[in-house]
């Protein structure tokens, strides 16, 4: 599948399925000798880059994040989030859920969303189909999934058109989608998030601006990352809180498998429907005696 991660930008008007922003990162870097992904430093005669401690030590924790979340074969993680939705007068009305994801790779996923008014959204991907369920209609849908997890996350926000917060970060290609487009970085603090000890760091893209706290220590997790929206009217923002991070969690196989509940309906993907309507009707063959 041809999918570029960097072709994705979503912002929420309204709370759809599984709706906020998926995070990702424009074209546009510099890279050190070393490899690590420079920011917002000046290029001395030569060509060399001029970077500073803290920019090298913000682009270092970057990097170790990303690789550390890509390498990870199975975990689960809690998050509250919130997002702006910018109304016609300006002003910002900001709205929340809380998730909870259960990821095995290569290709198994459960994601379950707990909206402000107790509902209750569902996607599973349990390497042979994506089934998602939509608790304010009582309804749900399935298609076919590609086999691989990051194909099938492709799919789900790119071919399937549905939203899902921090996509990217459920990838393997991480490491090299988000640092790889990163303009500007650099540490802002040590600090504490929810009694753990991290590291804020601030960033830019072409199209958003982003900070993480990162966790110190062996487990470089991300436990609080805030998207500016820079480019978007009143520059709405998306925030994430992390908890309960477990990186070898016990999973049983009934976790991957979809039970639609009681008088749920079963109806296609909108853009299945499209398709259907928008695809010609195959040509008839010729019945007995015609031409």
């Amino acid at each position: 599948m041809n999918f570029r991660w960097s072709d994705v930008l979503i912002w929420p008007t309204c709370r759809p399925l599984l709706a906020v922003a998926v995070l990702l990162a424009a074209p546009g870097l510099l890279v050190a000798d070393d490899g690590v992904t420079a920011v917002g430093s000046s290029v001395e005669a030569g060509g060399a880059l001029a970077l500073t401690e803290s920019q090298r030590e913000a682009a270092a924790l970057l990097k170790d994040m990303t690789e550390y979340l890509a390498g990870l074969q199975n975990f689960t993680v809690a998050f509250r989030s919130g997002y702006d939705v910018v109304q016609s007068s300006g002003q910002k009305i900001e709205f929340g859920e809380t998730r909870r994801v259960t990821l095995s790779r290569p290709d198994r996923l459960r994601v379950e969303e707990i909206a402000g008014d107790g509902k209750r959204d569902l996607a599973i991907f349990d390497g042979r189909n994506i089934s998602v369920l939509d608790a304010d209609a009582d309804v749900f849908a399935q298609a076919p999934q590609p086999p691989l997890l990051d194909d099938a996350l492709a799919y789900f926000v790119r071919g399937l058109r549905i939203r899902m917060p921090l996509a990217l970060l459920l990838t393997t290609s991480l490491p090299s989608a988000l640092p790889g487009r990163v303009k500007t970085i650099d540490y802002v603090e040590s600090t504490e998030i929810l009694g753990a000890p991290t590291h804020h760091i601030a960033g830019r893209t072409e199209n958003v601006d982003f900070q993480f706290w990162i966790e110190k220590g062996e487990q470089p997790l991300p436990l609080r990352v805030v998207i500016t929206y820079k480019l978007s009217p009143g520059e709405p923002q998306f925030w994430a809180n992390f908890a309960d991070w477990n990186t070898s969690p016990s999973i049983e196989k009934s976790t991957f498998v979809f039970v639609p509940p009681p008088g749920a309906r079963q109806i296609p993907f909108a853009v299945q429907v499209r398709s259907a309507i928008e695809s010609p009707p195959a040509p008839a063959g010729n019945e007995e005696g015609a031409p």
